[in-house]
């Protein structure tokens, strides 16, 4: 008898090797994959190991390179921290000493108001207390033997009725001489002691003007007594009386006038110049110069004359005949005076060529 296969078999066969075949080709991709990852790892050169400074060093090397440099990191972050926690303590203790300032500060400025406060008061105090002193006096009734009335507040009208006599009249006056007076007769000698001629009049040792004024009256008096009784003084002794404050003297230098009309010269004929041209110039405050010393309490100056020369040739010069100062409280001096300007002006022109004939100035 044969033996048959069981066709079963057969048919499980074919998926079995079918089977076997798939995993070997799973496998051999697999194999394929990591030998291809592997070939895909990428590789550092020589120059890029030297610029990454891994030139020479082994996996171990490198990894104890950055253990070090974590440490060393470490290390310095620690350091960060406890210098932070030292400024926090430093930045602490400041703020408390400006507290402690700002605390001081405020107990003087406190102190400090309080003794003002309390001197003002104390002065304010000693101020009531005078005028309280004050007021008790004035309301206080004088003596038998005062003499004197009370005076501001608390003045009666009883007060005074002391100073009448038995059979005197509330019209009576009592007058007091100075005690520096000295009597004086009619013609202003003082009288002596026990004199019994009547005295017409009182004379002090003091005078009570200006200082300058009895200076000046010193002087008036010193040439009164130089001139004989009678004798009647010139003009020119009667300009000299004049008070002499500043001078201009020759030679001055008045710099920065302004012309205040042409300077058109006439050319002389024998040394006189006929029908003159005037001319005018006007000088500020800060050029009135007498020796190089400024004239004080002088607002400006008004110079006048006449002018000579030859106006074509531009050869001009003046001749000034009066000078007028203005001062800063509006008085007006004019030198010389209007009416000798006048006669000189009239002998000037009635002037001829002489040999004493005065010379044409320049100014």
């Amino acid at each position: 008898m044969a033996l048959t296969g069981n066709p079963l078999l057969k048919l499980l066969v074919v998926p079995v090797v079918i089977g076997a075949i798939l995993i070997g080709v799973s496998m051999m991709g697999k194999k394929e994959s990591a030998q291809s990852q592997g070939a895909a790892t990428p590789t550092v050169t020589s120059e890029e190991a030297a610029t990454l400074g891994i030139d020479g060093d082994t996996p171990a090397d490198t990894l104890r390179t950055i253990v070090a440099e974590s440490r060393q990191l470490k290390d310095q972050i620690s350091k960060v921290i406890q210098e932070n926690d030292s400024l926090k303590a430093a930045n602490e203790n400041l703020q408390g000493r400006l507290r402690n300032i700002d605390q001081n500060i405020e107990q003087k400025l406190n102190n400090t108001a309080q003794e003002l406060q309390q001197q003002q008061e104390n002065r304010s105090q000693t101020i009531l207390d005078q005028v309280q002193k004050r007021l008790e006096n004035l309301t206080h009734i004088p003596e038998a033997g005062d003499t004197d009335l009370p005076v501001g507040f608390g003045v009666r009208p009883e007060d005074g009725q002391h100073f009448q006599g038995a059979g005197s009249s509330s019209s009576d006056i009592v007058w007091i001489e100075p005690q520096d007076a000295r009597a004086v007769d009619a013609n202003g000698q003082p009288l002596a002691a026990g004199s019994t001629t009547q005295p017409s009049g009182f004379s002090f040792p003091t005078s009570f003007g200006n200082a300058v004024d009895r200076g000046q009256n010193a002087l008036e008096r010193i040439d009164d007594g130089l001139h004989p009784v009678g004798q009647q003084r010139s003009d020119l002794e009667n300009r000299k009386l004049v008070r002499k404050t500043y001078t201009l003297p020759q030679n001055s230098t008045l710099m920065g006038s302004v012309a205040m009309s042409a300077l058109i010269g006439r050319v002389p004929v024998d040394g006189t110049v006929n029908d003159p041209y005037p001319f005018k110039i006007l000088i500020g405050p800060d050029n009135l110069t007498a020796n190089g010393i400024e004239l004080p309490d002088v607002a400006g100056a008004v110079a006048s004359g006449t002018a000579s020369g030859d106006w074509t040739l531009s050869c001009v010069r003046g001749q000034i005949r009066s000078l007028t100062f203005v001062f800063n409280d509006g008085t007006v001096r004019t030198f010389p005076a209007p009416a000798e300007e006048v006669n000189d002006n009239q002998s000037n022109n009635n002037q001829t060529a002489s040999a004493d004939q005065k010379t044409i100035q320049g100014g």
